[in-house]
């Protein structure tokens, strides 16, 4: 069910300069992570060097064997320097960190399609050379880390295209030989978030699906995820969620990027349903969706990452209403994944994209004067 009232993003121009504005900065292509244009899947910003900055991790590859990266933030939100993850040629979809033997180090997880996936331990070297295998050769997409049983170790959500999804349980050594199966093994999970949909103190797991109903699994303590809710539309594809309060109401709303039809912002409540949405943007096709605040007002604004289209950022101004930006109109990449933080530490969450067969480019959040 839609709400009466849809999203007034273009007729915005009244409310602009009510609160403090933003453009977003790449300096004519030149803000780079790399010259190389392999087909990108995934970046994730995280200080794996623990010297208090953001570096940036990039998957490469996808279907195709391809080098994955590091690259080192240079502290002023500059990357001179990085190195090749393993010698290893890998079809890898996503790459994430956490440190997961409790050893000071973020350790670096990398997904792949139909080739086991990777852990690469870290330690004072920064030479990621030790690593460990888990799981078989399953056609994977995404990982997301969450301590789903709640022993204070960080545990591995695994979202499987056409195969059953995992959770590898943490040992709390980084020994990963448990797995819970969960969802439809004939299923296209692209997505997992992982989020107390319902306020009971456990995750619970929302799920992006390329064919098919979007899902939300409840979690019953145990780690069994049988209580299945579905929502959306089952005739759209699609390829990115992300969740947050959008309405201050205190339910978890899902934002869900659609290939080829708008955007959507489902609605949370008590009933947790999800039937009310509002619809965001046009037709675009869009292959990530991501959450920030990037104006810094307390409200939540969405980036959205396109697939041959400008990339674009929704600014919210609250009650509905949303200011549109782009990052730069000019350019129409394969984005695949648009990743959020502060790399140049001024307070001001900045933009990585990953794009497929073009640069991953970069862009400083400012304030306009």
């Amino acid at each position: 069910m839609k709400k009466a009232l849809c999203l007034n993003i273009f007729l915005l121009l009244f409310y602009i300069g009510f609160c403090q504005q933003v453009d977003f900065i790449n300096g004519d292509g030149a803000l780079s992570v790399g010259t190389f244009s392999n087909r990108t899947a995934w970046v994730t910003l995280v200080d794996i060097d623990n010297d208090g900055d953001l570096d940036v991790l990039v998957a490469n590859g996808r279907h195709w064997a391809e080098q994955s990266y590091i690259y080192f933030n240079d502290g002023s939100g500059n990357f001179k320097s990085g190195q090749p993850l393993d010698k290893k040629l890998q079809a890898s979809y996503c790459i994430k960190a956490a440190d997961l033997n409790n050893d000071g180090y973020p350790d670096i997880i990398l997904i792949n399609d139909k080739i086991p996936n990777r852990i690469y331990f870290g330690d004072s070297s920064m030479s990621f050379e030790k690593y460990q295998e888990f799981g078989t050769a399953t056609p994977s997409r995404h990982v997301e880390i969450a301590d789903i049983n709640n022993d204070g170790y960080p545990d591995l959500i695994v979202s499987n295209r056409r195969a059953s999804n995992e959770i590898w349980l943490n040992d709390g050594d980084a020994g990963f030989k448990e797995c819970i199966y969960w969802g439809d093994a004939n299923a296209e999970t692209i997505q997992t978030v992982s989020v107390d949909i319902n306020n009971d103190g456990l995750i619970d797991l929302v799920t992006a699906e390329r064919n098919g109903k979007n899902k939300i699994f409840f979690n019953d303590a145990n780690q069994r995820f049988n209580e299945v809710k579905e929502f959306g539309n089952k005739e759209i594809e699609c390829r990115s969620i992300a969740t947050v309060d959008i309405n201050k109401d205190g339910f978890a709303d899902i934002i869900v990027g659609y290939m080829g039809m708008p955007n959507r912002i489902y609605y949370g409540s008590k009933h947790f349903r999800y039937e009310t949405f509002d619809e965001f943007g046009d037709s675009t096709a869009t292959s990530s969706i991501t959450i920030g605040d990037f104006n810094q007002d307390g409200i939540p604004d969405i980036a959205e990452g396109n697939v041959e289209s400008a990339n674009r950022i929704f600014i919210g101004k609250g009650k509905g209403l949303f200011e549109l930006k782009y990052l730069r109109k000019d350019l129409k990449d394969d984005t695949y994944h648009i990743a959020v933080g502060d790399l140049n530490r001024d307070g001001l969450p900045d933009i990585v994209e990953a794009n497929s067969d073009a640069w991953n480019l970069y862009y400083y959040t400012i304030r306009k004067k």
